[in-house]
């Protein structure tokens, strides 16, 4: 029980992956064309399950290429 409790008080990292929404909103464009730059273009992505993740960093370094 106590691994529990300092598990889930313990600090979150400085800057998680970002959502395709948080992507979108980086680049001031829509969701749908964030998905194209990811399936055409190449724009680096994680999958997680389900889930579509982005390192911020690598997307960052992406748009600056």
């Amino acid at each position: 029980m106590e691994d529990q409790k300092s598990a889930t008080n313990s600090t979150p990292p400085p800057e998680t992956l970002w959502t395709i929404d948080d992507v979108a909103r980086y680049a001031r464009c829509s969701i749908r064309h964030v998905s194209m730059l990811r399936e055409r273009q190449g724009l680096p992505f994680r999958k997680l399950g389900n889930l579509v993740r982005f390192s911020p960093e690598a997307v960052r370094r992406w748009f600056e290429d």
